[in-house]
């Protein structure tokens, strides 16, 4: 009998603790159920984040890219242009050394002033009144017969 009863006691509490257990089984239940729909909630609120973020950021990349190639052609095109400048300042340069087209003007210009400054003015002048004096009487010849 005391074994029977002592059996009895120790299936009673095995049976307290299975209670014991299953109460904390439920309670870890209750508690996963919780932090599953947490989950949920947050996938979800991720998703959305992200349906209205990126398709901005797409387009923001996209503008940035097309940004970037036009800012690439202008970049072309101005060292297309620097190169062009760059070669017209070595035309202007090799206009201004010593045989360029500067020194070959200047030459030509001293030349001329010192032939004009060595003509006589004042025997030009006298040669054209002479001429003026023979002409003159020429012309009122041709006068009469017109």
């Amino acid at each position: 009998m005391q074994e029977n009863r002592d059996l009895m006691e120790l299936m009673e509490k095995m049976a307290g603790d299975n209670e014991a257990q299953n109460q904390y089984l439920r309670k870890q239940l209750f508690f996963t159920r919780i932090f599953a729909i947490a989950c949920c909630v947050l996938v979800a609120a991720f998703m959305v984040v992200l349906l209205k973020l990126v398709p901005p950021v797409l387009q923001t990349m996209e503008m940035a890219v097309t940004a970037m190639d036009q800012a690439t052609e202008t970049l072309k095109q101005a060292s297309e242009t620097m190169e062009m400048v760059d070669d017209a300042l070595v035309n202007i340069r090799s206009l201004f050394e010593e045989d360029g087209l500067v020194g070959q003007s200047s030459a030509a210009l001293t030349q001329a002033t010192e032939k004009i400054s060595q003509m006589d003015i004042e025997e030009l002048n006298r040669a054209i009144g002479d001429l003026g004096a023979v002409v003159e009487p020429l012309a009122n010849f041709f006068e009469k017969f017109r």
